[in-house]
């Protein structure tokens, strides 16, 4: 149940819509730009870092007044 659980948030992910399940949260994507002036910091040598899709959580409200109890 737990991975047809998963699978499914992560094709709906990668087709760029957003998971919602009420009172849990939201799952969705945001996409980050390029930065050509990103730098190693064990290094110290800039390094490119390429346009990409982040998978971000919003917590419902009724997930945060539970856990803040």
């Amino acid at each position: 149940v737990i991975n047809t659980f998963s699978q499914n948030i992560t094709e709906t992910l990668k087709k760029g819509n957003s998971v919602e399940i009420r009172g849990f949260g939201r799952f969705y994507t945001k996409k980050l730009k390029e930065n050509f002036n990103a730098r190693n910091p064990a290094t110290n040598k800039l390094i490119y870092k390429p346009e990409r899709v982040k998978v971000r959580f919003r917590p419902a409200k009724q997930l945060k007044q539970i856990v803040n109890k």
